[in-house]
């Protein structure tokens, strides 16, 4: 069982690092957020554990593909915040991505109520 178990924790890493970007852009659509209240909120919300070295990278490929804006805000008192806010192009790549989700979805969990009838 303990192979099992270590295959299952394996494919399951892939898949939560394959929805994170999917994750992210769609907390992002609900408001402008810094990196740690989107880290903390996709933690929270979707209970994906988002380390500072996974996110940060993320965040600036998906700036760099023109999906996501950034700016600095002064802090409370500290040093400035970046906030990151979805673009226009991030809003329909957000839709493809949320029709692409929901075809998939359907197909596997059509698979799955097929496979345990």
């Amino acid at each position: 069982m303990d192979r099992i178990e270590g295959l299952i924790g394996k494919w399951e890493v892939q898949v939560r690092k394959g929805l994170l970007e999917f994750v992210i852009l769609l907390a992002l659509h609900e408001r402008e957020q810094y990196g740690f209240e989107l880290m903390s909120g996709v933690a929270r919300r979707a209970s994906l554990d988002v380390p500072e070295g996974t996110l940060y990278p993320l965040l600036l490929r998906l700036s760099k593909d023109a999906l996501v804006s950034s700016r600095f805000e002064p802090g409370d008192g500290g040093a400035p915040r970046k906030y990151y806010a979805l673009t226009p192009e991030g809003r329909t790549a957000l839709r493809a991505m949320i029709a692409s989700w929901t075809r998939l979805n359907h197909a596997v969990s059509h698979m799955i109520a097929g496979a345990y009838r």
